[in-house]
């Protein structure tokens, strides 16, 4: 039962409190559609909240000023941090829920009594088709396997949504308030306001959209690397488009070592169609475009150890950098690395090699094309026991987070990795 589940747990558990409070005695007094269009929108707006870039970075940031000499237990859990996502989907969840039983109680009074108009009948069940198909392609398996679909099913049916949304407040208001009282009947209603400060943060992150150049270095047929000059936070990540309507890609960003180019670089690797086009397209400087703030991912959380281990695979050595980098990570810190790639030499080039070895010179890169693939598991295991580290971070993509991460976990080590919850 992990701490994701754990939390969307609480979040449906909570709203559970809240149903209680609104239907325990209807036959005494009449559920009011306004108490369920308020639960419905306040979920919707901690769920929307939740998910911006500086709610993000303030949970993170909060957890690194957490120092060392705070009891280890206690550090472990605040480590938790980037677990956020299950509040996410746990507002979403609940916030549909709500507006089912919105939708049914509406769909009621207007067939029984003829309360609401048709036009609102309609706008509300629209909403909530909408609604499902956002829930349903945001289920694992299904945004796992379309995962673009996914994506601008996210971004355009929550835009359309909340279009609707607007359009529903406007009529119910129209139909239930005196012509007169309009802007007033407006304003007394929680759900006018939490629907204003969700368009807000919809529309936030694209007021903060620019163009950088990056300048490409070309690492393999398969690696690219794109250095920058724009300044940024450390442990960063920047997320970055040449469609910016399509998708968006996150790269944690890590410092540059070298004098003679000053700035920032990512590592992109062709694991992707947009990936692909990306690294076979480097000839010459590339303009993409940059969204909302950088933010901090799950290594970052790294730096609130004393002792710590990173795992990694193939291009997952960028943001391991972000974290090991000297520039960055602790000065006291003990940071080992275990790097599995293939032919790290000819996949990454010689100069990131030796940056990684810069970071650890004592790190552990494992070549998978001379020695296959290497039991991560007992490796990142008998590293951990022989160092005594406090807590191992593991980066790969999901199968191989997940089997290394519940392995480790399994033999009690603490360990930290994505939840791939979105």
């Amino acid at each position: 039962f992990s701490v994701y589940r754990r939390i969307f747990s609480v979040i449906f558990l909570t709203n559970m409190v809240g149903v209680f409070f609104v239907f325990r005695n209807p036959a005494v007094q009449p559920v009011a559609l306004n108490h369920l269009a308020t639960w419905a929108s306040a979920n919707f707006l901690v769920c929307i909240l939740i998910r911006q870039d500086f709610s993000v970075n303030f949970i993170f940031r909060s957890a690194w000023l957490i120092p060392w000499c705070v009891p280890l237990r206690i550090r472990r859990i605040a480590a938790r941090a980037y677990n956020y996502g299950g509040i996410h989907s746990g507002t979403a969840v609940a916030g549909t829920m709500w507006f089912v039983a919105f939708t049914a109680l509406t769909t009621r009074d207007f067939v029984l009594h003829r309360q609401y108009t048709l036009p609102v009948l309609v706008l509300t069940w629209l909403i909530l088709v909408v609604l499902v198909i956002i829930l349903l392609t945001a289920f694992p398996a299904l945004r796992m396997r379309y995962h673009n679909t996914f994506e601008l099913a996210h971004r355009f049916l929550g835009w359309i949504s909340i279009l609707l949304f607007w359009g529903q407040l406007l009529l119910l208001t129209m139909h239930t308030a005196d012509s007169a009282d309009i802007g007033s009947a407006f304003v007394r209603n929680p759900t006018f306001w939490m629907l204003a400060v969700i368009t807000a943060l919809l529309i936030y992150p694209w007021l903060r959209i620019r163009r950088w150049t990056f300048t490409p270095e070309q690492l393999s047929a398969h690696a690219l690397r794109l250095h920058f000059t724009q300044p940024v936070h450390r442990f960063s990540a920047v997320t970055i488009s040449s469609s910016p309507l399509r998708e968006w890609h996150p790269f944690a960003t890590f410092p540059s070592v070298d004098a003679a180019t000053p700035g920032s670089s990512m590592v992109v690797s062709a694991a992707g169609d947009w990936t692909r086009q990306l690294v076979l397209n480097s000839q010459r400087p590339t303009r993409l475009w940059v969204r909302g703030v950088v933010k901090a991912g799950v290594l970052s959380l790294s730096c609130m150890f004393r002792r710590v281990i990173i795992v990694t695979t193939g291009s997952g050595i960028g943001p391991a950098l972000s974290s090991m980098a000297l520039a960055h990570r602790p000065a006291a810190q003990f940071c080992r690395l275990i790097w599995s790639t293939r032919d790290p030499l000819a996949t990454y080039g010689a100069k990131l090699v030796a940056e990684v070895r810069a970071a650890d010179p004592e790190a552990l890169i494992l070549d998978t094309t001379a020695m296959g693939r290497p039991d991560l598991v007992a490796v990142a295991w008998k590293m951990w026991r022989d160092s005594g580290a406090e807590a191992v971070f593991v980066l790969s993509n999901q199968a191989v987070t997940r089997k290394v991460v519940y392995g480790l976990e399994a033999r009690g080590v603490p360990v930290f990795g994505p939840v791939f919850d979105s």
